[in-house]
């Protein structure tokens, strides 16, 4: 062997290596590529329907609505201050005590109306009898007892003047309330008018023929019958008591303490039922009528008990000159007692008149580019839609173009849908 046969043995040796490396590479390459080729051919698996919800379009009555805020009032409210003065003897009833009607709130001092009482009775009676005594005996007998009716008065008066007088001096030292200055005055002119009629009564007897004066006696007892129906409204006022049943809201007296007449010493409420009050714009009022039925929403409450149904009770027939707005009143029932006096809430009042309109759930559409689309069902294939929106209540949307009655149309899961998968509506 010479040195060229040598020499070219190994280069004969590595090119036969890089040859089998080659086909080794090209063999890989082919077993891995195999498998995949194998893939293409084999056909892809269907997919399955998605499951949506849907709905069939349909035309149905619309109105635009808008939201007004109004202010929670009780039914009815009443102010109660007693009709005579004097000084506090029992308090019956705190803020927040439901009372009902009739029930006592509390009591003032009853003495002095008593005793006013009994002598006004006392007098009535006095003047029946004289009248009687006219009837049955003669003009001596009724001489004498015209006499005594105003000797009688003359001393009446003459205490009720001494009363008067301590009492007037009370006033001006800012000892006695001016009520209590007031009934002693009026008692004091009481027993003028009663001497005076005593006086007349004599000077007829007098005078003149027992007929005349017997006309005058009766008009005595009837005088003294009405001093006699006063005292006793007098004494029974004394006892003041609720004019409703509902809550006591609010209290401003105490034991001890000197009330009048103008003093306001309870407020009673009845919340069984409640007043949502907003102030309407001109565009509305002219839609809402007293009896129709609209949605409250009384944020306060939480949850679904937040939505209540009222009644219009009132509607305002002009604007409030400061506000130009119209008052109307809701009626709401509040059976529960959840709902409170000087809550806020929210009406939901028709801006338009109601007429039928293509509607579908507002959810249901979707934006891109500025345009309006909704995904309808076609023989179960998913179809996109452009439509022309028209005007939204917040939960419905009106349908103005691109859509008819009766088509389906996807409410929820449109956006896991392309235009021509299939689907299945599963509502």
């Amino acid at each position: 062997m010479n040195d060229l046969t040598r020499n070219a043995r190994p280069a004969t040796n590595r090119a036969i290596a890089r040859a089998g490396l080659a086909l080794a590479i090209v063999a890989a390459v082919g077993a891995a590529l195999l498998p995949l080729s194998c893939a293409k051919e084999k056909p892809q698996a269907a997919r399955p329907p998605r499951a949506v919800s849907a709905m069939v379009a349909s035309m149905k009555p619309f109105a635009l609505e808008a939201e007004y805020a109004a202010r929670i009032l009780p039914a009815s409210q009443v102010n109660i201050t007693p009709k005579v003065g004097g000084r506090v003897e029992t308090v019956l009833a705190r803020v927040g005590d439901f009372v009902q009607k009739g029930q006592a709130l509390l009591t003032l001092e009853s003495g002095d109306y008593d005793a006013q009482y009994r002598q006004a009775q006392a007098a009535l009676q006095s003047s029946r009898a004289n009248l009687t005594r006219s009837n049955e005996t003669g003009q001596e007998s009724q001489l004498l007892q015209a006499q005594a009716n105003f000797d009688q008065a003359q001393i009446a008066r003459d205490e009720t003047q001494k009363g008067f007088d301590k009492t007037k001096r009370l006033y001006d030292g800012g000892v006695v309330s001016r009520q209590q200055m007031d009934e002693v005055d009026a008692r004091l002119r009481g027993a003028g008018i009663q001497l005076e009629a005593a006086r007349k009564a004599l000077e007829i007897v007098r005078d003149k023929s027992g007929k005349q004066a017997g006309e005058v006696l009766s008009g005595q007892v009837d005088a003294a019958q009405a001093q006699a129906d006063l005292a006793k409204s007098q004494l029974d006022s004394t006892a003041i008591a609720s004019p409703l049943a509902g809550h006591v809201s609010w209290r401003d007296v105490e034991p001890g303490a000197m009330i009048g007449p103008s003093s306001l010493a309870f407020v009673v409420i009845d919340d069984s039922n409640v007043l949502a009050e907003a102030g309407l714009s001109d565009r509305s009022i002219g839609f809402v009528h007293r009896g129709m039925s609209l949605k409250v929403s009384i944020a306060a409450l939480g949850g679904r008990n937040a939505e209540r149904v009222g009644i219009v009770e009132r509607v305002s027939p002009a604007a409030d000159p400061r506000t130009m707005l119209y008052t109307v009143r809701v009626a709401i029932s509040n059976a529960d007692g959840a709902i409170r006096p000087g809550m806020l809430a929210k009406i939901r009042f028709p801006i338009e008149a109601r007429r039928q309109a293509l509607l579908i759930p507002e959810r249901a559409t979707f934006t891109e580019n500025g345009l309006d689309y909704v995904i309808v069902g076609e023989g179960g294939v998913a179809r996109r839609r452009q439509v022309t929106l028209g005007e939204s209540d917040g939960s419905s949307v009106e349908i103005r173009g691109g859509l008819e009655a009766g088509t389906l149309v996807v409410t929820a899961g449109q956006e896991f849908l392309a235009d021509g998968d299939s689907m299945v509506a599963v509502e």
